[in-house]
C-alpha cells in the first residue's frame, strides 16, 4: 500500500522502523508496559504484533492469543466497539473518535499510521484511553486529595505547597515517614495495610501513595468492601462470563479487580469482606490471576494492592471471622495513621484551611471568635479529620458572620466540657479556690456570673435556653458573657 504523504507530520512519516527488531528488544516491552494508555501495534499487512498490558486489560484480550492474528479478529474480540479500525487501516487514516462498550463506558480511540519515507505503510498504532480515568486527571481530583491529606501529618512543620486553598500544608514527620515507608514497599511490590480510626484519612493516604509511586495516570480503583451486598460481592469484584447466571449481560462483565489491572486496587474496609469470598481474594493475591464467575480459565493481572481497615484484623483472625492466610498476605507492611487527638498541633492549621475553603463559597466570610476556637481546639474528635471538616461546614451554615462557642453543635459530638477540662470549675461550691482569691468583689462577682452563664449555656445548648433556666432575659446573658 502507498499513500500520498506530503502533508504528513513527523510522527506519521517516522522513517523506516524495523518492527521485528523493535519487538525483539526487551526494553521496548518494558517501556510500553509502563504506559497507562492501551497501545496495540499492527504491522503493514494488518497483523497484530504487540499489545501492552493496558491494552490487554482494556480490551479484555490476551496478547498471547491475539499476536499474529488479523486486525479484524482484534476488533471482533474486543469488548469495546472499535469497528472504525478496519476502514482506518485500509485507508491509512488517522482516527480520533469516542467509542463505547456494552456497559455504557466511553473511550477515546486514536490511530496513527506510520509510513516510510517513500510513503509505504510501516506500521499502524492503535491508542485507547478510558474517558472516565482521563476526566479524573483533568478535573484535579488527585490534587485535591493530595492537598487534604498533606494537612493530616503530624509534627507541625509548615511548608509551602500547591493545591491547598491557603497554600500552606502541614507536612510533618508522621505523614512523611508513612509515605516514605509506603513508597519503598510499592517499589518492592509489597502489599500495604493502612490502619487507623474512621476519618483519619486512610483513603487519601492510599491515593497519595498511588500517585507518588509513579502510578499516576494508571487505574486507582477504590473498593469499599462494606458497601457491596454479600450476595453480589463475587460478581462485582471478580466479574462474570456471559450466561454465567440469570440476568448476566450478553457480553459478560469485568469485575472491579480487573478494572485495576496495571494500577492500584484499594480494598477499603477490608475487614468487611464476606468470609466465603476471602478464599477467592487470597487466590488473586497468591497467584496474580483472577477467575470470573462462570469462567474456567484464570486471567493474569498486574496490580498493586493496598488495603485499609479501622478494625482489629488480628482479633478477627482469633475469632474466626477473617482468614489467617489472607491477613498475612495483606499485612506485609502495616502503616498506622494516628488519630487527630494525638496530633493536636495540626488542628489549628486544619481548621484554618477548612475555613478558607468554605469562605470561597459563602458571603460574608465566616469568622470564628477566640473563645469558640479554644473550644474547637480542645475537643477530642472521635470522628477525626472528617468530624472537624463537618464542624466547619455546620458553622458556615448556621452562623451569619461570626461563630461563637454557643454555636457549636452539641448533637454532633462537640463536647465543650472536654475543651474546658483544665479550666476552673463552674460550680459555686469550688469557685473560691479557683482563681477568685485576691480579686475585688466586683471582679469576683463578674467572673462568677460568667462561669454560671457558661455552665448553663453548655448544659442547655443555647443562650436563649440558658436565659430561661436562669430567669433572666437573653440580653442579660449576652452582656454578661462578653
Amino acid at each position: 500500500m502507498k499513500w500520498a504523504n506530503s502533508a504528513a507530520g513527523p510522527f506519521e512519516q517516522a522513517g523506516d522502523i524495523d518492527v521485528e527488531r523493535l519487538l525483539a528488544d526487551d526494553r521496548w516491552h518494558a517501556l510500553v508496559d509502563l504506559l497507562p494508555d492501551a497501545i496495540t501495534l499492527v504491522d503493514r499487512v494488518g497483523l497484530v504484533q504487540h499489545m501492552n498490558v493496558a491494552a490487554e486489560s482494556l480490551n479484555e484480550i490476551s496478547r498471547g492469543a491475539m499476536v499474529g492474528r488479523p486486525l479484524r479478529d482484534f476488533v471482533k474480540a474486543s469488548r469495546i466497539d472499535c469497528t472504525q479500525l478496519i476502514e482506518g487501516f485500509d485507508r491509512g487514516k488517522k482516527l480520533q473518535e469516542v467509542v463505547g462498550d456494552a456497559d455504557g463506558r466511553e473511550y477515546l480511540l486514536q490511530t496513527r499510521p506510520v509510513h516510510t519515507w517513500e510513503g509505504d505503510l510501516n506500521c499502524y498504532v492503535v491508542i485507547q484511553r478510558s474517558l472516565e480515568q482521563l476526566a479524573e486527571v483533568l478535573n484535579g481530583e488527585g490534587r485535591r486529595a493530595a492537598s487534604f491529606l498533606a494537612q493530616t501529618g503530624g509534627g507541625g512543620e509548615l511548608s509551602r505547597g500547591v493545591g491547598a486553598a491557603s497554600g500552606d500544608l502541614v507536612l510533618g514527620t508522621h505523614l512523611t515517614s508513612l509515605l516514605e515507608c509506603g513508597k519503598r514497599a510499592i517499589a518492592l511490590g509489597s502489599r500495604l495495610l493502612i490502619l487507623g480510626e474512621s476519618g483519619v484519612g486512610k483513603t487519601e493516604l492510599a491515593r497519595m501513595l498511588h500517585r507518588q509511586s509513579g502510578l499516576e495516570g494508571r487505574p486507582f480503583v477504590h473498593v469499599n468492601c462494606g458497601s457491596i451486598p454479600e450476595s453480589l460481592f463475587e460478581s462485582e469484584m471478580f466479574g462474570y462470563e456471559r450466561g454465567a447466571f440469570t440476568g448476566a449481560t450478553s457480553k459478560g462483565k469485568k469485575g472491579l479487580i480487573e478494572v485495576a489491572d496495571g494500577g492500584t486496587l484499594f480494598l477499603d474496609e477490608v475487614g468487611e469482606i464476606p468470609l466465603q469470598s476471602q478464599a477467592k481474594i487470597l487466590q488473586v493475591l497468591e497467584g496474580g490471576g483472577l477467575q470470573r464467575v462462570g469462567a474456567t480459565q484464570l486471567r493474569k493481572l498486574r496490580i498493586q494492592v493496598i488495603a485499609a481497615t479501622n478494625r482489629d484484623l488480628a482479633e478477627m483472625v482469633k475469632e474466626g471471622t477473617f482468614r489467617r492466610d489472607l491477613y498475612y498476605r495483606l499485612c506485609v507492611v502495616p502503616l498506622k495513621l494516628a488519630p487527630l487527638r494525638e496530633r493536636r498541633d495540626i488542628i489549628g492549621p486544619l481548621l484554618d484551611s477548612f475555613l478558607e475553603r468554605i469562605n470561597q463559597r459563602r458571603s460574608p466570610p465566616l469568622r470564628i471568635d477566640a473563645e469558640c476556637r479554644k473550644y474547637i481546639m480542645g475537643h477530642d474528635y472521635p470522628g477525626n479529620i472528617r468530624e472537624l471538616q463537618n464542624l466547619v461546614e455546620n458553622l458556615a451554615v448556621l452562623c451569619d458572620a461570626v461563630a461563637h462557642k454557643e454555636d457549636l453543635p452539641f448533637d454532633q459530638g462537640i463536647a465543650l466540657q472536654d475543651a474546658v477540662a483544665s479550666e476552673p470549675s463552674l460550680t459555686p461550691s469550688v469557685t473560691s479556690s479557683n482563681g477568685l482569691a485576691g480579686a475585688s468583689l466586683k471582679d469576683a462577682v463578674r467572673q462568677f456570673e460568667q462561669r454560671v452563664i457558661e455552665d448553663a449555656v453548655r448544659r442547655t445548648g443555647s443562650k436563649r435556653k440558658a436565659a430561661e433556666e436562669l430567669g433572666v432575659d437573653i440580653a442579660t446573658i449576652v452582656r454578661k458573657s462578653r
